[in-house]
């Protein structure tokens, strides 16, 4: 009888230590999915603030810095392009390798993190086709500020319209993006092209002194005025009339064989665009005074330094913000423990590093 009691004893506790390690794996299991699920967050933040450090050295910051110097040749505007081209296209990448490891992040549903990827991948994809064809344009082997007196040529009217347009295509993308775009001031009624004005140099007969007041106008014109002249210039061939206002675009593809026919820019941001059109754009001359050559080459360089700057920015931003809608959404992954009988989905991810 006490064996039978000893022995009924022995099963029971083993039936209850059987139970106990039971119950105990399971928790053990889901405590480490928590420590996986928070090590692959971890990661997954380093992987942003790498790829921030990335785009920012690739693309590099030169909103008020200078990209061309009086003395290059337009293909210096092209490879500016090329290298924002491919610093795109590696972020792009490095993106795609990070969003393999948020979707394979254990325990969690990352459905509203891959729809955010695509997005700002494909705003990326945008941005590399627009820089493409604007590196396709600027890459002729003429000085940025080419110049003769009495020889001003007209730039290239397809080169002039794609800049234009693409220039228009990032600027829209940015504001698809939540970039602020702003107008800028454009200084108001530009002069017109006397032999003696700054909108000489556009033409065939400018005087002495002409080229410093190029100069001026091209130190106080906006960068960002001049960006939006260019994004909503009109091209036009032939001679330009007298005493019209003249855009951006048709002061840089328009001929002004008479020199000082009276035509005049609009504006002081239409006249330095179309400076920088023409000096980063195949066929563009400048007219300039033997005394003035030196002085409209520095101003032509300077316009062009300014859209480039006022549009690397806007490049800049754009991607940025993107990147940003994806750390936001990461931060909003939960934790998700999936059993037989319901679905616990409680624990929030600490912040992504920034």
């Amino acid at each position: 009888m006490k064996r039978i009691t000893l022995s009924a004893l022995l099963m029971t506790l083993f039936l209850l230590l059987s139970c106990g390690s039971g119950q105990l794996q399971p928790e053990k299991l889901a405590a480490e999915s928590k420590i996986s699920f928070f090590d692959s967050l971890i990661k997954i933040g380093q992987g942003f603030q790498e790829i921030f450090g990335f785009f920012g050295n690739a693309i590099g910051d030169t909103f008020g810095l200078t990209v061309v110097k009086s003395d290059d040749k337009r293909s210096k505007v092209g490879e500016h392009f090329e290298r924002i081209k491919k610093g795109l296209e590696g972020t792009k990448d490095k993106l795609d390798g990070l969003a393999k490891d948020i979707t394979s992040t254990p325990h969690a549903d990352t459905t509203g993190v891959e729809a955010t990827i695509k997005g700002a991948s494909d705003v990326i994809v945008k941005l590399v086709d627009f820089v493409t064809k604007l590196a396709s344009v600027t890459n002729d082997d003429a000085l940025i500020g080419d110049n003769a007196a009495g020889a001003a040529v007209a730039a290239d009217k397809d080169s002039v319209e794609t800049v234009i347009k693409e220039v228009k295509a990032i600027i829209e993308t940015a504001k698809e993006s939540g970039v602020q775009i702003d107008k800028g001031n454009d200084g108001g009624t530009g002069a017109a092209a006397a032999d003696a004005t700054a909108t000489a140099a556009l033409g065939d007969n400018n005087g002495a002194g002409s080229g410093s007041k190029l100069a001026d106008e091209i130190t106080k014109a906006d960068p960002w005025a001049m960006i939006d002249k260019v994004k909503n210039a009109k091209t036009k061939e032939g001679a330009l009339s007298a005493n019209a206002n003249n855009d951006a675009g048709a002061l840089a593809t328009g001929g002004n064989a008479n020199g000082n026919n009276g035509a005049k820019a609009a504006t002081n941001a239409d006249l330095a665009a179309a400076i920088a059109l023409k000096a980063m754009i195949k066929d563009g001359r400048f007219s300039a005074n033997a005394a003035d050559k030196d002085i409209v080459k520095a101003a032509a360089a300077s316009a062009v330094n300014k859209v480039l700057g006022v549009l690397d920015f806007i490049i800049r931003k754009t991607v940025a913000i993107n990147l940003d809608k994806i750390r936001e959404t990461v931060k909003g992954i939960q934790y998700s423990e999936i059993t037989t009988e319901s679905t616990e989905a409680n624990t929030t991810q600490p912040p992504a590093t920034k």
